[in-house]
């Protein structure tokens, strides 16, 4: 009897909880009409279904790109997307400014293993030749020098860097000569927390250099998961001499040497913010106190950098491309007589090393390359394609609804399921070089994985349409039997 009661009372309240359940899920269906729209659906032909399927199937995988558009999946396939159109675009005349009336062009006298062999492999680069090879870019009237050579330690020869001080410390004081920006180095086994580094002294900051000569940091960055450096640092902090200094990167110190008034390259540069610590014993402290308020930043080393960082490789260093010529640097300092100044007149010199023992070979997007020739990339994509941005959300999804319905239509004009795939990867392909144009990055994959989505869709209504019609043709054949 108390277990009927108990049956009872259970019994009503699973009814007090369903029936405002059901309640609820009658007007749901009424205000959202689902009977009306399942009704209107079958209405439908099967062409007619499979057209707004198509649509319907491909919104839903970009609204789920949109939402979850960090996943680092998804910025793996962009990153890949964009280095493909990189590949794609890299040495064509389309990615210069050639038709610009002051256009950018680049030389590399590169400091090769036949250079390193003829000057006996030295631990250092020699500061004689080095010298060498500044006076000629600036005697050949370069537009600007850039100096990407490890100055932190004196060489083997006291002279020598002497020699080299004394010419920086008096460069361009009888003649006007052409900018020169040096690099800094930096301690290795910075606390990976920190968003500043420890600058190493350069025997040079013993010496008064010329107002015409810039410091600078050559700092880019490596994605984790494949070593390809497609990242750069705008400005970095750094502590030098128990200080704290924000150092410029190389390319933003250019833009902004390299701009002319009216000019908009010196204004595409990021906003550092203010400075706030004077002594880098105060940064240390914040900085830890920093860790432990976002014990996130442990991990900081391997989420993705943003948009803005990215870098548009546009010059291969083994190609030929119209924006660079490559010189060995031994052919500059090994000439006992006047060299032409064709090679680097007018443009922006970059002196570099390449030899194996540098160790300055890295991985990009569009193959091997030194850091010299990063350098020129950088420079180049920051002078005429800026900080990369986003369009604007609305323009994605207009664009993003034109071409899934455009490509719904499309895939509904052929029958076989194979030109469907090959209408589809056309379109993917035409993409490619339409979004490089437009927004200069990986775009089209928030268009490619929509239409994937679409032909896995036709797919597997191919797939139910042949289970129905051999359903259809097992009853008939058993009706004939019967």
């Amino acid at each position: 009897m108390r277990k009927h009661a108990k049956r009872m009372r259970v019994t009503a309240l699973l009814k007090r909880l369903t029936l405002p359940l059901a309640g609820l899920w009658g007007r749901m269906r009424s205000v959202v009409a689902i009977d009306r729209f399942r009704s209107q659906w079958h209405r439908l032909t099967d062409l007619q279904r499979l057209f707004l399927g198509n649509i319907i199937v491909a919104v839903m995988v970009a609204s789920a790109i949109a939402v979850f558009h960090q996943n680092q999946w998804l910025l793996r396939l962009e990153n890949s997307a964009m280095d493909l159109m990189m590949e794609f675009n890299k040495g064509l005349p389309r990615m210069s400014d050639t038709g610009a009336v002051n256009p950018l062009r680049f030389a590399y006298l590169d400091i090769d293993e036949p250079t390193f062999r003829s000057w006996h492999e030295p631990y250092h680069v020699p500061r004689r030749e080095l010298k060498k090879l500044i006076e000629y870019a600036a005697n050949s009237k370069a537009k600007l020098i850039v100096v990407d050579i490890d100055l932190s330690r004196p060489g083997t020869s006291p002279e020598n860097d002497q020699e080299l001080a004394n010419y920086l410390s008096q460069y361009g004081s009888m003649a006007p000569q052409p900018p020169i920006i040096l690099v800094r180095n930096f301690y290795n086994g910075a606390d990976e927390q920190r968003d500043w580094l420890d600058v190493r002294p350069s025997f040079l900051d013993d010496y008064e250099l010329s107002a015409n000569i810039h410091w600078s940091q050559p700092l880019f960055r490596a994605t984790l998961w494949d070593g390809v450096v497609r990242y750069w640092h705008l400005v970095k902090p750094g502590c030098l001499g128990g200080q704290m200094v924000l150092l410029p990167s190389v390319q933003l110190t250019a833009a902004g040497i390299l701009s002319e008034p009216g000019d908009t390259r010196a204004a595409r540069s990021a906003n550092p913010g203010p400075v706030v610590f004077a002594e880098c014993g105060l940064a240390a402290e914040s900085g830890e106190q920093a860790a432990a308020d976002h014990p996130w930043r442990a991990n900081a080393a391997g989420v993705a950098a943003a948009i803005d960082q990215r870098i548009i490789y546009t010059m291969p260093w083994t190609s030929p491309s119209p924006d660079l010529i490559t010189v060995s640097a031994r052919t500059i300092t090994g000439s006992s007589g006047l060299l032409s100044p064709d090679i680097a007149a007018g443009r922006v010199v970059i002196i570099g090393a390449s030899y194996a023992e540098s160790r300055d070979i890295h991985r990009t997007p569009i193959g091997m390359m030194p850091g010299a020739l990063i350098i020129a990339n950088a420079i180049k994509s920051l002078a005429l394609f800026g900080q990369i941005s986003l369009p604007p959300a609305w323009l994605q999804w207009a664009l993003k609804l034109v071409v899934i319905v455009f490509a719904a239509w499309t895939f509904l004009a052929f029958r076989s399921l194979l030109a469907v795939g090959v209408a589809g990867g056309v379109i993917i392909f035409v993409l490619v070089p339409v979004s490089f144009h437009f927004f200069k990055y990986g775009l089209w994959i928030d268009f490619a994985l929509p239409l994937f989505a679409m032909l896995m869709h036709r797919a597997f209504a191919e797939y139910r349409g042949a289970q129905r019609e051999a359903r259809d043709i097992g009853r008939r054949y058993r009706g004939k039997e019967t």
